[in-house]
C-alpha cells in the first residue's frame, strides 16, 4: 500500500511511504474513544463529533469480544465486557461516520476476526495494543501481513521483546511502523512515564515513534511532542458523568483541544534543524545594536588611527566596533575630526 495512490485518503496528509517506509509528515493526534461509548453508537458518533472539533486527526476505538477473547470468564470479565465490547456491526457505521466527518478511524483488534472485519470496513492504519503485542504473536503477524501503518503499542513488553516484535513485523515485509511508548499504568503517575524512551526508541529502531499516554492531564503529551513524537494518542470522552473504565485517564473536550493546540504550537516552534541565515526581523533588530567606532580623542588629518582611540557605541550607521583592528591598522584620518565624532568610511583613508 502506498498512501500518495489513495489521493482521497485522510491519512496522507499525515504520512508518506518513502522506500516501502512510513515517514510522519505531521504530528498525528488520535483521539482514543476506547470503551467511552458506553455502549451506545449514538454518544460514538457525537465522540467523533468532538473530536474532530478539538483538532484530532483520528479516532480509535476497540475491537472487543467476549465469546472470542476467552475461554471461561470470570464474572468480573463478564462484567467489564457489558460495559466496553464492541459491537461487530457498528464498524462499518463508525467508519462511514468518520468519513464523513473528514477523520480517520480505526480500531485495536484484540481477535483474529476483528482484523477481517476492519479489512471490510476499509481501515487505513492499525493500532496493535500493548496487551495483544506482549501475548498474541498470531494477531500481530496477521495485521503485519497486511503491509498497512501500524501504530505498535509498547507499554506490556520489555526491550527483548519490543525488538522481537518489530522484527516479527518486519520479516513480513512490512516497513509501515511507528512503535509508541505506553505506560501500562492507568493512570501513569509522572514518575513513571518515562518520556525518555521516545528519544531510545528513535535511535533503537531508526523510525518514527510516538507516544500513547495514560496520564490525568495534558502535559506529557505535549511534552512528547518536544521530544519528537510523531503520534500522540490520548483517552477521550464528552461527559465525566458517564460509567467508563477509561473515565479516570480521558480528556474532556475542552482538555483535549487545549492538547492539540499546545502540540500543534510545539510542531510549528521545532521548526528545522538548520540555522544559516537570520530571521528578517532579527536582522532588523541586529542592525539596531551594533556598536560602531566613535573617537575618544581629537584627530589630526593623516594621522593614523590607534586602537586606544575609540569608544563603542550602538548606532544604525557608522564603523562596526568588529573593524576596530583593521582600522587600527591600516587607516588613518582624512582630515581633522572631533572627539565624539561617529567614524565614517568617508572620514578614514588608507594609510601610505
Amino acid at each position: 500500500m502506498v498512501l500518495n495512490d489513495y489521493p482521497r485518503s485522510m491519512m496522507k496528509e499525515n504520512f508518506i511511504i518513502v522506500d516501502g517506509c512510513l515517514k510522519v509528515k505531521k504530528i498525528f493526534i488520535v483521539a482514543e474513544i476506547g470503551s467511552n461509548h458506553c455502549q451506545d453508537i449514538n454518544l460514538a458518533f457525537d465522540l467523533i463529533d468532538a473530536a474532530k472539533d478539538c483538532g484530532a486527526d483520528a479516532v480509535k476505538f476497540q475491537s472487543l469480544s467476549l465469546d472470542d477473547q476467552y475461554y471461561r470468564p470470570s464474572k468480573e470479565i463478564i462484567s467489564l465486557f457489558k460495559k466496553i465490547n464492541l459491537k461487530e456491526d457498528w464498524v462499518v457505521k463508525l467508519k462511514k461516520y468518520s468519513d464523513r466527518r473528514k477523520i480517520v478511524f480505526f480500531s485495536s483488534p484484540t481477535y483474529l476476526k476483528a482484523v477481517d472485519l476492519l479489512e471490510d470496513a476499509g481501515v487505513e492504519i492499525y493500532k496493535l495494543a500493548s496487551a495483544q503485542v506482549s501475548t498474541f504473536p498470531q494477531l500481530v503477524k496477521k495485521v503485519a501481513k497486511l503491509n498497512k501503518p501500524i501504530l505498535l503499542s509498547s507499554g506490556l513488553v520489555n526491550r527483548k521483546e519490543l525488538t522481537e516484535v518489530v522484527s516479527l513485523i518486519r520479516r513480513t515485509g512490512n516497513r509501515k511502523l511507528v512503535i509508541l511508548h505506553c505506560n501500562s499504568i492507568y493512570p501513569t503517575p509522572y514518575k513513571k512515564v518515562n518520556l525518555n524512551l521516545i528519544k531510545t526508541y528513535q535511535e533503537l529502531f531508526n523510525g518514527p515513534v510516538g507516544f500513547s499516554d495514560h496520564s490525568r492531564d495534558i502535559f506529557m503529551p505535549i511534552a512528547a511532542a518536544a521530544l519528537g513524537a510523531m503520534v500522540i494518542e490520548k483517552h477521550f470522552m464528552l461527559d465525566k458523568k458517564n460509567i467508563s473504565p477509561d473515565r479516570n485517564i480521558s480528556l474532556l473536550p475542552r482538555q483535549f483541544k487545549n492538547m492539540t493546540e499546545g502540540i500543534r504550537d510545539v510542531e510549528t516552534g521545532l521548526g528545522n534543524a538548520e540555522r544559516v541565515c537570520l530571521e528578517p526581523e532579527e536582522n532588523s533588530f541586529k542592525s539596531k545594536i551594533i556598536h560602531r567606532l566613535v573617537l575618544k580623542n581629537d584627530k589630526k588629518i593623516n594621522e593614523p588611527f590607534r586602537s586606544s582611540d575609540f569608544d563603542f557605541k550602538r548606532y544604525s550607521l557608522g564603523i562596526d566596533c568588529r573593524q576596530e583592528s583593521e582600522i587600527s591598522k591600516n587607516f588613518k584620518a582624512r582630515n581633522d575630526l572631533k572627539k565624539g565624532t561617529l567614524l565614517t568610511r568617508h572620514k578614514i583613508m588608507p594609510r601610505v
